[in-house]
């Protein structure tokens, strides 16, 4: 039976890719570690490493063993961290994905939770939806801001709290003709240029689709992660940006906002793992939200 410690060593060397920087993490003789994986691996009887002398590459059966490892690891700390909970009043660790159009959102209601509870500790983490999906589902993160859920599979659905709705808007700088305009179809902004965001934001697919749903096509001039960036490129004028509208409406560089026709919206949602209980510090967070909408909510005039 493989033991946790086993699978500690595997994730390191599988993180690292490299036995000596995995032997330093962990804090052990290199020589030693590269005996503990051979044990492993002649106890599985499979490799579980390529090994040459200029890198190591997972096997197929080492990256299917990583997954598992992940999750059973983050269940192991999972137990600690609510047992210890429960020993000493609501007290713990919460790994909390964000989405970033809710950073502003989230930084007023972290702060008025840790009033509530100073005994749990809030780790945000900003990514996007692909990456906080791997996240929960690999056990690397208890909870997430998701702009979209995604299909819930047999053994991989989430939990959900909706943090209500809005719609994205069209920024612009102040100078641009489309400036002055309150609402503008998105069949107009067909060969517009357009900051845009990266593969894997649930947002690029929302404007994309909306772009293709009216007959409309964008050309992409700049990708960036960051709502900030594309106010910036805005407000010059090197192109037009599409986001939530209280991104935009933020303080900032100057830009001109206006609403599109038909009204993409985003429909933010907090999740977590639904086969996985949990704990007293997420509990309590998830209760936080529930008993204070306006704190994290999307939506409103």
């Amino acid at each position: 039976m493989i033991g946790s410690r086993q699978l500690e060593y595997f994730r390191a060397v599988a993180r690292e890719l490299h036995f000596t920087r995995a032997a330093e993490a962990l804090q052990i003789a290199q020589p030693a570690l590269s005996q503990q994986i051979r044990k492993l691996e002649r106890q599985l009887g499979i490799a579980l490493f390529e090994r040459n002398n200029h890198r190591v590459e997972l096997t197929p059966a080492g990256a299917a063993l990583l997954e598992h490892a992940e999750r059973i690891l983050a269940d192991i700390a999972a137990v600690d961290e609510e047992m210890r909970g429960w020993a000493g009043g609501t007290r713990g660790r919460i790994r909390l994905g964000g989405a970033r159009g809710l950073t502003a959102r989230l930084a007023r209601l972290l702060a008025a939770f840790a009033a509530e509870f100073p005994g749990v500790v809030v780790e945000l983490l900003e990514m996007n939806t692909e990456e906080m999906v791997a996240g929960l589902h690999g056990g690397r993160l208890d909870a997430a801001t998701l702009v979209r859920l995604p299909p819930q599979e047999e053994g991989r659905r989430l939990a959900s709290l909706p943090l209500g709705e809005e719609p994205l808007v069209l920024v612009t700088a102040e100078s641009a003709p489309l400036a002055g305009r309150y609402r503008v179809p998105v069949q107009a902004l067909d060969g517009i240029d357009l900051v845009c965001y990266p593969q894997g934001s649930v947002i690029r697919e929302i404007v994309l689709s909306a772009f293709a749903d009216a007959g409309a096509a964008a050309r992409i001039r700049f990708e960036t992660r960051e709502y900030s960036t594309a106010r910036a490129m805005a407000s010059v004028g090197l192109a037009a940006a599409v986001m939530p509208r209280s991104v935009a409406e933020e303080p900032g560089l100057p830009v001109g906002v206006v609403r599109l026709d038909p009204e993409p919206t985003w429909a933010p949602s907090l999740a977590w793992p639904a086969g996985r209980r949990p704990g007293p510090a997420l509990a309590a967070f998830i209760a936080f939200m529930e008993r204070h909408p306006e704190l994290a909510s999307v939506g409103g005039p």
